[in-house]
């Protein structure tokens, strides 16, 4: 039902990139069956034999039926896509809590949820997973080659850039800050010197880990 559909929220502030029904990154469309049926804008389905879409893409507002957490990560990623730099959450608590944590992880603004101590210690993980993942690589091992190892070396630089922007935000303690960007470029000078493909990081599919060093969250949530 509408009202049901309307629960659970993302929308724009009116700031960002695009509010266009459908731009979308790649990784999020090639999960879903897309088409206009079922409801207003555009329905995300996770089965093509499903009737109620995973979430709705409005524009400037994405909507779900249910708190699922794989719809808020694709969710809270189009927002990202769209460069929306502040949303605002709606509905249930538990869509509104993974929505915050998903979307400040990103690096969004987020009103409409207030974080409980936990959830910004959840934060940190998320944060930790992603500097993480960016420094990540292939585990295939192509052939040496100029242009390969220059555009590894490329892609390195590019992913460093995206550890050091969010840890630099993201983690309030500088010697922590310092002890993950040291490891991180260990590791990544350690796979470029044995030839390894570095491909730039899909955000869209980072993952919590276990542990990090806790840090105060400076994310701003009303």
């Amino acid at each position: 039902m509408a009202g049901d559909i309307d629960r659970n929220q993302i929308d724009s502030e009116g700031r960002g990139r695009s509010m266009n029904k459908g731009d979308v990154p790649d990784p999020v469309r090639r999960r879903y069956y897309v088409d206009e049926r079922g409801g207003p804008g555009l329905g995300f389905y996770a089965d093509a034999r499903i009737q109620t879409a995973a979430f709705r893409d409005l524009g400037a507002r994405l909507v779900s039926p249910r708190a699922d957490p794989n719809a808020i990560r694709d969710m809270a990623a189009v927002a990202h896509h769209r460069g929306w730099t502040v949303v605002v959450v709606h509905g249930e608590a538990e869509f509104r809590r993974e929505a915050w944590l998903r979307s400040a992880a990103l690096g969004m603004e987020v009103r409409g949820y207030q974080p409980t101590e936990r959830d910004r210690q959840e934060l940190e993980r998320r944060l930790a997973a992603q500097a993480r993942q960016a420094a990540r690589t292939a585990n295939e091992r192509p052939e040496r080659g100029d242009a390969e190892t220059r555009d590894s070396a490329a892609a390195g630089r590019a992913n460093m850039r995206v550890v050091e922007a969010v840890v630099r935000a993201r983690v309030g303690d500088r010697p922590a800050q310092d002890r993950m960007l040291s490891a991180a470029r260990e590791r990544l000078a350690s796979w470029l010197e044995q030839g390894v493909r570095v491909r730039p990081v899909d955000v869209a599919r980072s993952q919590p880990v276990q542990d990090s060093q806790r840090s105060r969250d400076r994310q701003r949530s009303r």
